[in-house]
């Protein structure tokens, strides 16, 4: 499985699970608004990938119009780069999935 493909499975589980739904009823391309997606979830996403994946993403990010596969791209792209892994918690936000 390619890096790519990997972050993209991960993150429409992610999704899909937070919201409540199937994952093969998320489609990669769907934006992530229409999905309902709020500022809570995002900060729970958040908080999820950065534990998971070791990688910030600006909880705004889950708000803008994006879907599953512009975020897989950008966590690809945050994983690649040294100075966006995640060294020490001073600035994580309280919060479960």
């Amino acid at each position: 499985m390619s890096t790519i493909a990997f972050f993209t499975t991960y993150i429409q589980d992610e999704i899909a699970k937070v919201i409540g739904i199937n994952t093969s009823h998320l489609d990669v391309e769907m934006s992530l608004n229409y999905l309902g997606l709020d500022s809570l979830i995002a900060v729970k996403l958040r908080n999820k990938f950065r534990k998971d994946l070791e990688v910030d993403i600006p909880a705004v990010k889950f708000l803008e119009d994006t879907n599953v596969a512009s975020l897989a791209i950008l966590v690809k792209e945050l994983s690649e780069n040294a100075n966006s892994k995640i060294e020490n918690d001073d600035e994580w936000l309280e919060g479960e999935l």
